[in-house]
């Protein structure tokens, strides 16, 4: 199935930036941030773009001759800036720095003894950063970037020398087209030919943005064409007029200027000095239609809804949900302006997603039982959650948090408070599931499962993944479980685990953590990892996609970590994190696994303004948590207590409500409440194989090249090197059709591929994958 990209950017270039931007993304439980993300472009196709792309990315290093100004310099000079040696660098302390290397090639970037001298202080780069290149490890070609569906922008392009000419030769044309407009037509050279035309409302957006730069670019009698056509067709003189008029009759939008608009509209970061225009030319006499041209206007709007944010946090609930109501009535039209398309109103995107909570949260959580109560909050009360992530998700500027963590102060934590004590009233007499409740059955995956633990994984973030699964064709189920007592990771991480049974309770201690059965040990990462292997489970770390024909155990996945950093700020790594995990779940089903589960141990609190605090005198806990405690000894305490998960004989404390026994916390689990205990389980499943039956019997390796007899109905079959199963942008070899006998021969052309592991792959007519065995790239 071709999936397309799941770019945002309205253009190619802006697509372009979006991935450039996005190839930093890495989980902090499995590596360090990379040092420095490398572009190779061996042919320099993507050079004349390096101007527009460094105003959009500021983190943009160029290797070259050295020019301050352009971020560009020799190899040792890149170096210098990416380490901070510098302090003329100018790079922002944020994001990764990207170095652009024009003319060189992934290969080039080999061992420090094979480098060439001006390109060896960046080798090591590699090894601590990132190539941003094509899984199948080419450089990212214009064309590799506007056809591939695995990382590009999934277009059709014809693939002929006429074509790719036309192409690199309407680069800049190129860049400036939205992408809706590419899609769903053949794109050849005549397509590319006609974007060198002339083209009115781009040339006088590209005038208007840098008008004396443009008529340098510009051929004489281009520049004349112009000039004609303005008057004929706009009645507009660049000369005489200049472009302040001509930006105020773009924001009145009358007439033929109306399509000038619609082409600014679809993509306004491309032409930056044209927002300023707009600002400058505001007429005096302006309707109501032509508001939304002016920017000041957005930004006045915005500044009087911060405010009135801003001052929910003293209202009652519900005065707060009414007059959040009565601004969505204002300000929702201003969400379909050009200024919120440029990321420009903010508060008025964050006040769609308070207006979403505020329509969930009219009913409170109920629910006699656990099992009532759980299934309310899995089929829609996580909605309110969800869109308070989402709210907080929408703003970056410290103002503008404040003001939307006051909204939710005012309709977010009532519900929250509700819920969590709704929830500990029927616990109190039906407490949750613990160990001796738990079939082992359950947590034992069949040949060809692996499990992917998640950290953390919230039930309302497991809804975004499963939806970006269905995006991208995949075909996942979604349930619920109770998690164990306290909800943190010592207790319910072996809780899910296949080794569950193998596990028991003697006290808490200081850390919630099981001992084995058997001998009574701490389950230390080295025992945890060698109960798997002695219940025939594959512990695959980060990257690994082990044996698919056996049982695996994998953990992936940040939100807990991250949680704890950024409290509050969690909102915005939310979405990245679910990226993350899908490209995990893809990677496993590629590599030939049948089935994916995904469980987690706990979910959380979250509450931007910081959550309550109750008193546990110290004296009275063995270990004080945020949300729990261990009693000591015989103790008794004037808050909840619950039967611990792995030994019911032994009560932990937690904290009432959504309150924590230490202040200071906006992020915070390990107590009873729908968001730490309702946690997802997600089974994703590998479409199923159709095809001859056939099976890979015989592998033998000479050097770089590998024979591979197939047994079975041969007839049309071919075989294929591949480090993916189902991906075929992962070719490490061309696919061979087998002879009578079931033979094929196989060549791996790149000897830096000697020792890796690969999987050879059976294909039957239709290109589909009907049976696959693992190797490793030149024999063992």
């Amino acid at each position: 199935m071709k999936v397309l990209s799941t770019a945002t950017g309205s253009t190619v270039l802006e697509a372009l930036v979006e991935f450039l931007a996005g190839a930093e993304r890495h989980s902090p439980n499995d590596a360090v941030a990379p040092a420095a993300i490398l572009w190779t472009d061996r042919d320099a196709q993507w050079r004349s773009l390096m101007p527009r792309l460094r105003s959009r990315l500021p983190q943009l290093l160029s290797f070259g001759d050295y020019a301050l100004a352009d971020r560009t310099g020799p190899a040792i000079w890149l170096r210098s800036v990416v380490e901070r040696a510098l302090p003329e660098n100018g790079l922002p302390e944020a994001p990764t720095p990207i170095i652009y290397l024009p003319g060189i090639s992934r290969q080039a970037l080999r061992p420090v003894d094979e480098c060439p001298d001006i390109l060896k202080p960046l080798v090591e780069l590699q090894y601590r950063g990132t190539c941003w290149t094509q899984k199948n490890g080419r450089d990212w070609t214009v064309e590799a970037f506007l056809v591939s569906s695995d990382g590009g922008l999934a277009l059709d392009v014809a693939r002929d020398e006429a074509t790719r000419a036309a192409m690199l030769g309407a680069i800049g044309e190129v860049a400036d087209t939205p992408v809706h407009r590419l899609r769903g037509k053949r794109l050849e050279r005549e397509y590319f030919d006609r974007l060198l035309l002339e083209d009115l409302p781009r040339d006088l957006l590209r005038w208007m943005n840098d008008p004396s730069g443009t008529e340098v670019r510009w051929k004489p009698g281009r520049c004349a064409a112009f000039r004609s056509r303005c008057r004929e067709e706009l009645e507009f003189n660049p000369d005489k007029d200049g472009e302040l008029v001509a930006a105020e009759r773009l924001g009145r939008r009358l007439g033929p200027w109306e399509s000038i608009w619609s082409r600014f509209a679809e993509s306004p970061a491309s032409y930056p000095q044209v927002v300023g225009l707009l600002r400058r030319a505001k007429p005096a006499d302006l309707v109501e239609d032509q508001s939304s041209s002016w920017p000041q206007n957005n930004e006045e709007q915005e500044d009087a809804l911060r405010e009135s944010l801003a001052g929910l946090g003293a209202k009652p609930p519900t005065e707060a949900a009414t007059a959040i109501r009565e601004l969505e009535d204002v300000h929702s039209a201003r969400r379909t302006w050009v200024w919120a398309k440029g990321g420009h109103a903010p508060l008025a995107h964050a006040l769609g997603h308070l207006s979403r909570l505020v329509r969930a949260a009219s009913t409170n959580l109920g629910g006699a039982s656990l099992d009532d109560l759980g299934d309310q909050y899995a089929t829609s009360a996580y909605e309110v959650d969800d869109a308070a992530i989402a709210a907080i998700a929408a703003v970056k500027r410290t103002a503008d948090f404040d003001a939307v963590s006051a909204a939710l102060d005012a309709v977010y934590r009532p519900w929250l408070e509700q819920a969590a004590r709704q929830l500990q009233a029927i616990a109190e007499q039906n407490p949750l599931p613990c160990a001796s409740d738990t079939d082992p059955a359950e947590l034992v995956m069949d040949a060809g499962g692996v499990m992917l633990f998640a950290d953390g994984l919230r039930f309302d973030v497991s809804q975004r993944l499963v939806a970006e699964m269905r995006n991208k064709g995949l075909r996942p189920s979604l349930s619920w479980r109770w998690a164990g007592l306290p909800s943190v990771t010592a207790t319910g991480k072996p809780a899910v685990s296949p080794v569950a049974s193998a596990l028991a309770g003697r006290s808490p201690g200081e850390g919630f953590s099981p001992v084995t059965a058997e001998g009574g040990q701490a389950l230390t990462t080295d025992r945890f990892r060698k109960l798997l292997a002695s219940v025939g489970c594959e512990f695959l770390s980060p990257g690994e996609t082990g044996d698919p024909s056996g049982r695996g155990w994998t953990e992936d996945g940040s939100l807990d970590k991250r949680g704890h950093d950024l409290e509050g700020r969690l909102a915005a790594r939310v979405d990245p994190d679910v990226e993350l995990l899908l490209e995990r779940v893809e990677s496993l089903l590629a590599a030939g696994w049948r089935e994916v589960r995904i469980v987690t141990d706990h979910g959380w609190l979250w509450l931007p303004g910081g959550l309550p605090k109750v008193e546990l005198p110290h004296y009275l806990a063995e270990s004080r948590w945020a949300r729990c405690a261990a009693i000591k000894g015989n103790a008794s305490v004037e808050v909840p207590t619950s039967p611990w998960f792995w030994n019911i004989e032994e009560q932990v404390a937690l904290a009432p409500g959504i309150a924590c026994f230490t202040a200071g916390h906006q992020y915070a689990h390990g107590g009873l409440s729908p968001q730490e205990s309702i946690v997802p389980v997600i089974t994703v499943t590998a479409s199923p194989a159709t095809g001859p039956a056939v099976a890979i019997e015989n592998i033998s390796w000479v050097g770089l090249r590998c024979r591979v007899h197939v047994q079975g109905d041969v007839a049309p079959i071919r075989v294929q090197l591949r480090t993916k199963v189902n991906d075929a942008a992962s070719a490490l070899s061309q696919a061979r059709e087998v002879d009578s006998n079931g033979d094929a021969s196989l060549l791996v052309e790149d000897e830096d591929l000697e020792g890796t592991s690969a999987v050879i792959v059976a294909l039957d007519i239709d290109g589909r994958p009907v049976a696959q065995t693992a190797t490793t790239i030149g024999g063992q």
